[in-house]
């Protein structure tokens, strides 16, 4: 069967849709929307009705791109307020039987048994290590021992961050197989072996927020949402020269420069203020407040890097939407220094930063069911055969939407 996957990852901007297919350890997209967030402030859920609408409009281009209904997706929620806990578990092996994925599940619903709090919700267990019979092993489905351990990292999230999201996405008439938050799909995405090894961070620049997280060998230690984003740059602007916010995101994305070093001195921007006056901007006055602000958030950013660990950090990599303004790569250099990683989407199909965290997400997904020893699709076979012979409208069938689980530790196989 088909390994067809679809993640959406709701943003204060857009809400980003990707579906795609895993095949021979490559993501390839098979359809990628954004849609205008409304009803989402800051990436939380203020009116429910709006976000609703904007998940269906959304959910029904995909399904037109693809010709079959989306039913069943990965989805980001607020990582807000989210706790960190180190746990450990253990269970029995019983008469020397092979490890299964029951064993797994078992395992990882032992080491949480009685720690979330009464008002958070679990996001996942990472597992550091899995131990047979006290010995370390990397992967333990198949072999054999009498007592199966874990060592991992629990994070739990505010209930209304959670089910606030499951809420809307119940209301557009979807089933959410899994919840993640947006700093394990940015590293889902921009890993590989060298960071695997490593103790780092990754700042992804957002519209109204800007994360941090940090990294241990490839395991999520921490996160942490500073409350400026892109947007911050655009009110600015729009106080500065006394135009729309509108007027102001597109001269920060079509003319602005991140350093005034870079600049074309003779650049003019004609632009109507509020009043109907047409004004001219030169690029220098433009550049630097884009540029005081940009540097801004990146201070905080490395601020906060330095208060979620006490480590020597070996990489910082950037990402977000926010890096693909003019000379960006210079400020970060003069602030953060040269060894800092600007990330930059190359997936086809979906070569922007904005994409980053979606296509992450999946990852993400893939290789938590991997961990796990588990087989998983988000379509059916009937699904499966309409999306490869879209002209045989006779297979197509109707699934009922279940209701949302509450613990996400196993995802059941269809």
């Amino acid at each position: 069967m088909k390994k067809i996957y679809t993640a959406i990852d709701i943003g204060s901007d857009t809400i980003k849709f990707i579906v795609g297919e895993y095949f021979k350890n490559k993501l390839n997209i098979l359809s990628i929307h954004e849609e205008k967030s409304k009803g989402i402030r800051k990436g939380l859920i203020v009116d429910p009705n709006l976000a609703i609408n904007s998940i269906k409009d959304g959910i029904k281009e995909i399904n037109n791109n693809l010709g079959i209904n989306i039913k069943k997706v990965v989805v980001g929620v607020p990582s807000y307020n989210s706790k960190f806990m180190f746990v450990t578990g253990e269970v029995d092996i019983s008469n020397d039987e092979v490890i299964n994925t029951d064993n797994i599940n078992n395992l990882i619903k032992t080491s949480v048994y009685s720690k979330v709090e009464q008002e958070y919700e679990l996001i996942t267990v990472i597992p550091l290590t899995f131990l047979i019979d006290g010995e370390k092993e990397d992967n333990v489905i198949g072999k054999t021992g009498n007592k199966l351990g874990i060592k991992g990292i629990m994070i739990t999230a505010p209930k209304k961050n959670v089910y606030s999201v499951l809420s809307v996405m119940e209301g557009a008439g979807l089933e959410v197989i899994d919840i993640t938050v947006s700093a394990l799909g940015d590293y889902f995405e921009v890993r590989n072996d060298n960071l695997d090894k490593k103790i780092g961070a990754i700042i992804n620049l957002g519209h109204e927020t800007t994360t941090v997280s940090v990294f241990n060998r490839g395991k999520l230690m921490n996160t942490e949402t500073i409350q400026l984003g892109g947007i911050n740059i655009d009110k600015d602007l729009a106080y500065m020269f006394n135009i729309n916010i509108f007027d102001a995101r597109e001269i920060k994305e079509k003319f602005a420069s991140s350093h005034k070093r870079f600049i074309a001195l003779n650049d003019v921007y004609e632009v109507k203020n509020t009043a109907g006056e047409l004004i001219k901007l030169n690029q220098i006055e433009v550049t630097e407040i884009v540029m005081d602000r940009l540097a801004e958030i990146l201070r905080l950013a490395q601020k906060q890097i330095l208060l979620l660990t006490k480590q020597n950090i070996s990489y910082i990599v950037i990402t977000g939407g926010l890096t693909e303004i003019r000379a960006f790569k210079n400020l970060v250099y003069e602030i953060l220094g040269k060894d800092v990683i600007i990330y930059t989407e190359d997936t086809l199909g979906a070569r922007d930063n904005k994409y980053i965290t979606s296509i992450g997400m999946i990852k993400y997904f893939i290789d938590k069911m991997e961990t796990r020893g588990r087989e998983y699709s988000m379509i059916d076979e009937a699904d499966e055969d309409l999306l490869i012979n879209p002209n045989n409208k006779s297979i197509k069938g109707k699934s009922s939407i279940t209701k949302i689980f509450g613990n996400f530790i196993g995802t059941k196989e269809d």
